[in-house]
């Protein structure tokens, strides 16, 4: 009796030993060390390149209105000049204006004499204006503006307009601590500047183009490749768990969710976490710091290689692209080489394309190319049959970045005009047929 007691004791410790040991097995989580991606952003770097806001947030025009003409500020150092003036002025008591403003006043407010107008290429969320200007007002985070306009007036403040030119905002401020001589200074020398006229093609919107010829020149870079293993090391979570296959035209790296894709061809490179696909539709606070997020990543890993500057973004994507910028003046490419763009997930990028290259050496071999006036560009456009000029956002001259065939490092940036048609940049041509197929699409918006 006591065998049969003590076999069923040791079988019954046996049975739980066994439920126990199951569930320990079910139920156990080995704790990994987390390795935060930021981690190998910060310690890795393709250059030495660190910028602020202000370098990459520029306006895409600045004008002066005076008497019943219109002049452009083209000049750098001037542009710069004035931002630098800017810089020390501090804006408070923003105030909403809009409804001072009938729609049929709109734009003659905007453009009318006396004023300075500076133009962003898209709508300005105002924490990002906060990093670049003195501006003491809370509370103004979810609010976006694409232009700012300066009245030349002789007073102790100055009054200061913030502009939403697509949703009719207009937001005044109180400039403080402006020295007054400079931009009077500015405003006194305008006629030296070339002149521009007015073209409306909205209730909303007009474009200002030069009324003369215009000359650049063709420019020829040396490029230098950027290191593949570096962004290698900066983008993904774990390097030493990235497997490399060799492609028949680049290479591509994964580590089983996260891919990185190197095109030699085009000399791209194409980062893709699907993971960090964004699903739900954004907060306005969200949106506001997506630019400052998309300039942040790229500064840690140093991949502000060249001058590029901020031109479009999407809230509702989460797309945000920035494009090279040569002489003040935007670069093209149909291959997107010209292009940082990145969008976002809700904490993480899910998709990074940019150049593997940045302008090295400038030949000195550089041609001058004679372009034809804005004039003569609206008056080739209209011309062509479709074209309705609301659809027309943006006319500006630029570069047409195309490989050299005969030398693989090196680039030629062709000057010519280009035009954004219905959400599309497209490069002005002479010999567009009568269709509105508006000469060849480049760029990636």
């Amino acid at each position: 009796m006591r065998y049969e007691t003590a076999k069923t004791i040791v079988l019954t410790v046996l049975v739980l030993t066994s439920i126990l040991f199951t569930w320990g097995l079910w139920t156990y989580h080995p704790k990994y060390d987390v390795i935060q991606n930021g981690e190998y952003v910060q310690n890795v770097s393709v250059s030495n390149a660190q910028v602020d806001p202000s370098m990459i947030v520029r306006p895409s025009q600045i004008l002066i209105h005076k008497n019943a003409a219109h002049y452009g500020l083209i000049e750098e150092t001037e542009i710069n000049k004035l931002f630098k003036n800017m810089k020390k002025w501090t804006f408070d008591d923003f105030e909403n204006v809009s409804s001072t403003v009938s729609k049929e006043s709109f734009l003659s407010f905007i453009h009318g004499r006396g004023k300075i107008e500076i133009i962003y290429p898209d709508e300005i969320p105002m924490n990002i204006y906060q990093t670049i200007f003195r501006i003491d007002d809370r509370g103004l985070d979810s609010i976006g503006f694409d232009t700012i306009i300066i009245p030349v007036e002789k007073h102790s403040s100055l009054t200061v307009y913030f502009v939403s030119t697509e949703r009719r905002k207009i937001y005044k401020a109180t400039a403080k601590d402006v020295p007054f001589e400079e931009i009077n200074q500015l405003y006194e020398h305008t006629e030296k500047l070339p002149r521009y006229f007015a073209y409306n093609v909205s209730e909303t919107k007009t474009l200002f183009l030069p009324e003369k010829e215009m000359t650049m020149d063709r420019l020829q870079y040396y490029t230098d490749e950027l290191d593949t293993d570096k962004f290698k090391e900066a983008l993904f979570s774990d390097p030493s768990f990235v497997k490399k296959d060799i492609l028949t035209f680049g290479e591509e790296y994964t580590d089983g969710s996260r891919l990185m894709d190197v095109d030699f061809l085009q000399k791209l490179l194409l980062y893709v976490n699907p993971a960090a696909k964004y699903t739900i539709g954004p907060s306005s606070e969200e949106s506001a710091s997506l630019i400052q997020k998309s300039i942040d990543f790229v500064n840690e890993h140093g991949g502000w290689t060249d001058m590029y500057h901020f031109v479009q973004w999407d809230r509702e994507e989460r797309k945000v692209v920035f494009r090279l910028f040569v002489n003040n003046h935007p670069v093209f490419n149909n291959y997107g080489m010209s292009e940082i763009v990145q969008i976002w997930g809700a904490a993480e990028i899910n998709k990074y394309q940019r150049p593997l290259f940045r302008l090295e050496i400038p030949d000195r071999t550089s041609v001058p190319v004679q372009l034809q006036s804005g004039r003569q560009v609206i008056q080739q456009l209209e011309k062509i049959k479709g074209f309705k000029k609301e659809l027309l956002t943006e006319v500006t001259l630029g570069y047409e970045l195309v490989k050299d065939q005969e030398r693989e490092k090196v680039v030629v940036l062709e000057p010519d005009w280009f035009y954004l048609y219905n959400g599309t940049w497209k490069k002005f041509s002479d010999d567009d047929s009568d269709e509105m197929r508006g000469g060849n699409a480049v760029g990636l918006e």
